[in-house]
């Protein structure tokens, strides 16, 4: 039976009265309902054989993980943003048991998880307090949410709901008529997420302008400097949660305020500090990693992964390793190459199932590796990954994957009203024997990509995705 896999596509407001008015109320937004595609039958997957506990049905979650390396030198920074990319994504696919090896990897406190989990449903009742103009309530609620997230550094990789919670922190101030706290909070934004900015069609022009009228004064031209080291040395070092690069650094381009450094390596607790700095000016900080018993060496382990023969596990490899330390059923690892221009960056993603050995998904293509840019690419080729291995069976490797020079039947669809995940990407589901592909609004021919060999006929039964 064929099934169609669809490819999915603290900073503390300080309570100060003004005599400035605020701008006009904002429009009332109601939020729209979630539109949830209906799933295609699926044959029932038979249970995962145990590694280290035992699953008592199919329908369990599966312990699932996702690593980055580099291979190449300088590419250190893009690795571990799409690693953290890559792990946001898996985070939020269903079916999925992803907490006990985040804890491991990224050498958090285990309280730290709840903490964001509760700055999360104080973002979404902040949000919906605002749209719903219910301002003293969305404002105690959204300081709530950005205390959390700040509390939580260690363990926030990706900060989209940090800045949405600043984002309408500083809204609601604006409207209750206190300008200048609202100014502190979107300076917070300038200073650390340059790259956030208020969507119109959320935000009125008022808060917009607001907005603007916040920009620190060296906006135009950041110059600041944080340098910084840690010990043992070659740890990723993370500013304003972006990866910048290994130890020793100094990150430059910065704006004058406070920004939090955090530096991190695989298995060792992570050090996060506050930092402020003066416009063009420079400031120094050191890190002391100490690793977590249960992953000491870990680091260094993962310093193999590049040298792995990825054909399948092996049993002395290095993700195999990793895979058994951190006590996972299927890993993920996307390994980063130079791509074909300096803002480009070549992503291979492998799935494998750690009990068998066996490769299940093999994604090629290559991404712009602007702020936004990588993290949206690398959502697509996960989401749509992860989602095959976790269905596909295995197959045999007497079952034939169609090579690139088969013709698949034409599959179409609507033409979008604006570029889609659909015109740009396609796959190959290998399920129960058979083959599907979903294609773009023409057909698309297995031989239109050329990401090298062996993406055709291989005798691992996989899923092949490309970009």
């Amino acid at each position: 039976m064929v099934a169609l896999l669809v490819l999915a596509c603290a900073l503390p407001a300080y309570a100060q009265d003004e005599d400035e008015g605020g701008p006009t109320l904002p429009r009332r937004v109601e939020m729209p309902p979630e539109q949830a595609e209906e799933p295609a039958a699926e044959p029932e997957a038979p249970p995962a054989q145990p590694v280290a506990r035992t699953e008592s049905a199919p329908s369990q979650e599966r312990r699932v993980y996702v690593i980055s390396v580099a291979m190449s030198e300088g590419l250190d920074a893009v690795a571990q943003r799409a690693g953290a990319a890559a792990r946001a994504t898996l985070r939020g696919i269903d079916g999925v048991d992803w907490r006990h090896a985040d804890r491991l990897f990224l050498g958090y406190d285990d309280s730290a998880l709840e903490v964001i989990d509760r700055a999360r449903e104080r973002l979404e009742a902040g949000r919906q307090a605002y749209l719903n103009l219910e301002l003293a309530q969305a404002i105690e609620l959204l300081t709530g949410a950005v205390a959390d997230f700040d509390a939580a550094a260690a363990a926030l990789e990706d900060p989209h709901d940090l800045g949405e919670a600043l984002l309408f922190l500083g809204a609601s101030l604006a409207f209750e008529g206190r300008a200048r706290d609202a100014a502190r909070v979107f300076g917070r934004l300038h200073v650390q997420m340059p790259h956030v900015r208020p969507d119109p069609n959320v935000f009125n022009p008022d808060v917009i302008a607001r907005f603007e009228a916040a920009r620190p004064r060296d906006g135009a031209s950041p110059a600041s400097t944080i340098r910084i080291e840690s010990d043992p040395p070659g740890a990723i070092a993370y500013v304003d949660f972006l990866a910048r690069g290994v130890t020793p650094i100094d990150v430059g381009g910065l704006l004058g305020g406070e920004h939090v450094v955090r530096v991190t390596r695989a298995g060792a607790t992570p050090y996060v500090q506050a930092i402020t700095v003066r416009p063009r000016g420079t400031e120094a900080t050191s890190a002391y990693l100490v690793d977590d018993d249960r992953t000491a060496g870990l680091s260094d382990v993962l310093e193999r992964v590049p040298q792995d023969d990825v054909a399948s596990l092996q049993a002395d490899g290095a993700i195999r390793e990793i895979a058994q330390r951190l006590d996972v059923e299927r890993i993920g690892v996307i390994r980063v190459s130079p791509g074909d221009s300096d803002d480009r960056a070549a992503l291979e993603l492998l799935v494998f199932d750690v009990a068998s050995g066996r490769r299940l998904v093999r994604g090629a293509g290559t991404v712009p590796t602007g702020v936004g840019d990588l993290e949206r690419g690398v959502d697509q080729l996960v989401s749509g990954a992860l989602q095959a291995a976790l269905t596909a069976r295995q197959q045999s490797d007497a079952e034939r994957i169609p090579a690139r020079g088969d013709e698949p039947p034409p599959v179409t669809t609507p033409p979008p009203s604006e570029p889609s995940v659909f015109e740009q990407w396609w796959f190959w589901a290998i399920v129960g024997g058979a083959a599907v592909v979903i294609g773009a609004s023409v057909a698309i021919g297995v031989a239109a990509s050329d990401q090298g060999p062996g993406l055709g006929n291989d005798p691992q039964g996989y899923v092949v995705l490309e970009f």
